[in-house]
């Protein structure tokens, strides 16, 4: 079996699952292609006895480093039992299977040596970074940044995941005819991380702090759906029929259903805010809402605003996409609404006396600042004061 076709396997998440024997059909499948293809038997097999035996892992260190880190775990191993009991033999296969498969690492010890590893932690304070975690039809997650840019995240249902070197998440079949497009992925940023993917489709889709973003890995041949929570900025790539018609794009929240034919726009919808806020900065879109037999054509500057009812009104298209651009923008902007974004932007909670939630701050700073610097901002109003407690940020008079 040459190098390439190994590599395919490792990557190939139903043949992890026939190794490990967590999955009936796919297990099924592997065996009918044994069948087949005998001659392949030996190499299966022992590529199935190192699975199981170390775990998969697709990690961002390099071949070298992955081997060097093997001899030391087998030099510190040596004499505990569960090496021997493994066998030197097994050792020595995966170390080949380093060399042989290229970024794809295969470690024994998996709890043990990601202790090693510097923890992937957001300091006290420290601005947000791109992170997301995504969720494959299998159920498995991946967390992006242990992936290295410009490579291969997956393959699944013939369609190949990759991290591109300006760390986007992008979506390319390589197998059409194999594409269900029932098979659902999603992708979830936390408090203190936003992210970037570029759809099946071409659209591109960003991801704000705290915000999740379920879509198919193929979209069908009249009309794309997704489902969002927290906040999304969308670009939507306009794509036609045969006919020349074009194919309409739906974005769903809890509250509301956008249909989109290709325009650029951004949405709201996370719990704690008082709105649904869709705002548009080019094309149309119409916004409607789930509970009540109401709907609203958007134009750009607009957006719409949902709470028991819809409505428009004309906005600050900056204000409203700071975000996108790495900024804070703050006009005329309520300090409860403006805590509800440092706290996910910075992963911190925030504890203010209601008496203070309505006061209005001006301001501009950069997302990529300490919290500090917005503290700094806030106090220098006079307004109001704020001290840090572990990861509560607190407002005093």
């Amino acid at each position: 079996m040459n190098e390439l076709n190994l590599q395919a396997l490792l990557l190939d998440e139903s043949f992890v699952n026939y190794c490990k024997g967590t999955n009936k059909e796919d297990i099924e499948k592997w065996e009918k292609w044994l069948q087949k293809y005998p001659e392949h038997k030996a190499s299966i097999s022992e590529l199935q006895e190192t699975i199981v035996a170390m775990g998969h892992y697709a990690g961002e260190l390099s071949v070298q480093t992955n081997y060097e880190r093997l001899q030391s775990q087998i030099k510190k191993r040596a004499n505990q039992r569960s090496f021997t009991e493994i066998g030197i033999a097994v050792w020595l296969k995966i170390a080949a299977l380093l060399v042989a498969v290229g970024a794809i690492s295969l470690f024994l010890f998996k709890q043990q040596l990601a202790e090693e590893q510097p923890k992937n932690v957001q300091h006290i304070g420290a601005p947000g970074k791109d992170d997301a975690l995504l969720t494959l039809k299998d159920g498995s997650v991946v967390s992006l940044a242990d992936i290295k840019n410009g490579s291969v995240v997956a393959l699944q249902g013939g369609v190949e995941i990759q991290k591109n070197n300006d760390g986007e998440l992008v979506y390319k079949a390589v197998e059409k005819e194999r594409i269900a497009s029932t098979a659902m992925n999603k992708i979830a940023t936390n408090r203190g991380n936003q992210y970037q993917i570029i759809l099946p489709d071409g659209s591109k889709a960003f991801l704000n702090a705290n915000s999740i973003l379920t879509y198919p890995l193929k979209f069908s041949e009249n009309e794309r759906h997704v489902h969002m929570t927290g906040e999304v900025y969308f670009e939507i790539a306009k794509i036609e029929t045969g006919m020349g018609k074009r194919i309409p794009f739906y974005v769903e929240t809890a509250n509301q259903k956008i249909e989109v034919l290709g325009t650029h726009f951004n949405v709201n919808a996370y719990d704690d805010e008082p709105y649904t806020t869709t705002t548009l900065l080019e094309g149309s879109v119409r916004v409607s809402s789930k509970k009540r037999n109401e709907s609203v054509l958007l134009k750009p500057g607009q957006r719409a605003l949902l709470n028991e009812v819809l409505r428009v009104e004309n906005v600050d298209i900056s204000q409203e996409v700071a975000w996108i651009n790495g900024d804070f923008v703050f006009k005329g902007e309520e300090l409860v609404s403006l805590l509800r974004k440092i706290s996910r932007w910075y992963n911190v909670d925030v504890a203010c006396p209601e008496r203070l939630e309505k006061l209005k701050f001006d301001g501009m700073v950069s997302r990529s600042q300490p919290l500090s610097t917005i503290i700094d901002m806030l106090q220098t109003t006079g307004k109001v004061k704020l001290t840090l407690n572990g990861r509560r940020l607190i407002v005093i008079d």
